[in-house]
């Protein structure tokens, strides 16, 4: 597995985490997971840091994803508030 910059990671997680809250997308609310993304610089949007910051929410389960006509949405996971401001506190 490739070794990131563990701040550039987390600034990265930050901007996905605070654009789902400006959107209001927590739980029965979800948006295209391909969106968070649209948050990041365009020199980094198809970059492995990017993907490897989406998994990592995702593995630890800050987002969650819901099937919806055939593509992947995702959500803040509302049981993982406090995770979500640990993220935003860094």
């Amino acid at each position: 597995m490739a070794q990131f910059d563990k701040e550039e990671h987390i600034a990265i997680q930050k901007k996905m985490i605070r654009m789902l809250k400006n959107k209001k997308k927590f739980g029965g609310a979800h948006t295209e997971t391909i969106h968070l993304r649209n948050c990041v610089p365009k020199h980094l949007r198809g970059s492995k840091l990017v993907e490897a910051a989406i998994k990592d929410l995702f593995d630890r389960q800050i987002l969650i994803n819901k099937q919806s006509t055939g593509e992947l949405h995702c959500s803040l996971n509302t049981a993982k508030l406090k995770d979500i401001g640990e993220i935003e506190g860094n």
